[in-house]
């Protein structure tokens, strides 16, 4: 009976500590939006064309910085330049939309950086442009780029994101940016 009691406040107590633990850590969640790009732009296909956005495999978070005052609400955007494989071959801040930080901005410095380290890691399948012949224009509605009739070309593309960070009460969050684009 003794020793069923020991092992009773054992488990006990690792609950404990295991509830401390998670009592302890901060919630972080991340999330992201892509800003549609405005004016000039913007390629025209042609009726038999059609375009395949690149799909992200991978997306690591950014990091909050440690830096980071108690206190803050920034939206960091970028713009990100893929190869015609789909490879990250450049990352530079974007402020072409509304509510995005200025470039420069001391205070805004380790966020736009943490933004960047995390743009660089992000993996994606290559952007295309399938070309169909008159009679398959039907499986170019249902955006099926298959087949030996299809030409496929793959297209280097910029795409834009933008990242907001907030801190409230000890609480940190990267997330949605929830401004529309101009």
């Amino acid at each position: 009976m003794r020793a069923c009691g020991a092992g009773m406040q054992a488990m006990a107590g690792l609950v404990l500590a295991i509830a401390a633990t998670g009592c302890a850590t901060r919630s972080t969640h991340i999330d992201h939006r892509m800003l549609l790009p405005q004016g000039g732009d913007r390629v025209e296909l042609e009726s038999r064309e059609l375009f395949v956005m690149p799909i992200a495999l991978a997306s690591p978070e950014p990091v909050f910085p440690e830096t980071a005052a108690a206190s803050v609400d920034v939206e960091v955007c970028a713009e990100i330049w893929l190869s015609a494989d789909g490879d990250v071959t450049r990352v530079a801040p974007f402020h072409d939309a509304s509510g995005c930080a200025p470039d420069g901005d001391p205070a805004v410095r380790d966020y736009a950086q943490a933004v960047g380290d995390a743009l660089r890691r992000w993996e994606f399948t290559p952007a295309m442009i399938c070309e169909f012949p008159p009679e398959l224009l039907a499986q170019r509605d249902e955006g099926n780029c298959t087949g030996p009739e299809v030409s496929v070309r793959r297209v280097p593309v910029r795409l834009n994101y933008a990242f907001t960070f907030n801190s409230r009460d000890g609480r940190r969050r990267v997330g949605i940016a929830r401004k529309a684009a101009r």
